[in-house]
């Protein structure tokens, strides 16, 4: 099982699962994509705006995995 999120940093606070109007203004975009034993399969970030620290790094994936989890949750309940 798999599922993905993007997650986005602008001004200082974290967006999950962004739309496009976020995605296009956002200083970080973090895409992540994790299987159901919380393992990471793909990990893609830019700093589009601001370069960005492995602390806020770590924010975002604490941020993705979450989300992730949900959408697991609810890929299971319609199978």
């Amino acid at each position: 099982q798999v599922a993905a999120v993007s997650v986005g940093l602008k001004d200082g606070t974290f967006l999950l699962d962004l739309d496009y109007k976020e995605d296009s203004r956002v200083d970080v975009d973090l895409n992540v994509v994790m299987d159901s034993d919380g393992r990471l399969l793909e990990l893609q970030g830019t700093a589009e705006g601001k370069p960005f620290s492995r602390t806020q790094l770590n924010n975002m994936l604490d941020i993705a995995e979450p989300g992730i989890k949900q959408l697991l949750a609810v890929q299971l309940s319609v199978l």
